[in-house]
């Protein structure tokens, strides 16, 4: 929740519900009616979404993690383990003001899978972009897109 005192809000870093920005110039094929509850503590960070299922009921892999109910995230850079789905998704985050960088890894069908995330906050809080990019081992070409959310 944020807390308004007149004018000036309460930072809450990462920390609040966080919606598509509907104004944004989301990428194509982003999850529909993504919203992410973002807990934030001294460890780390538990981001639980929820979203449209995809019609073809199938996530792509540049969102896997982004599509997940629940996954947890450390902040200084200690290993994280996540069950996503059939997967296991190793990952590594560091927290830096407002500026939140995640390695990940992950197993998918005897592939290995890497991404990274890099989160950041507006100055004044209430807006934040989501940059993904991600890799897979067969050489195929890395993937990118950049997700616009705003504090709900």
């Amino acid at each position: 929740m944020i807390f308004a005192l007149g004018l000036q809000a309460k930072d809450d870093g990462f920390g609040g519900k966080w919606v598509l920005d509907k104004k944004g110039n989301q990428p194509d094929g982003c999850p529909k009616k993504l919203e992410t509850a973002i807990k934030q503590d001294d460890s780390g960070l538990t981001l639980e979404s929820r979203f449209q299922e995809p019609e073809t009921g199938v996530v792509p892999l540049l969102y896997l993690g982004i599509m997940a109910t629940k996954v947890r995230l450390s902040s200084n850079g200690q290993v994280q383990q996540n069950t996503i789905g059939p997967f296991q998704m190793a990952s590594k985050s560091t927290l830096d003001g407002k500026q939140l960088q995640t390695e990940w890894t992950a197993a998918i069908e005897g592939s290995q899978v890497q991404g990274h995330w890099t989160q950041r906050l507006s100055d004044d809080g209430k807006h934040m972009t989501w940059e993904i990019t991600e890799t897979t081992a067969d050489g195929a070409p890395e993937r990118q897109a950049t997700l616009y959310f705003v504090r709900k």
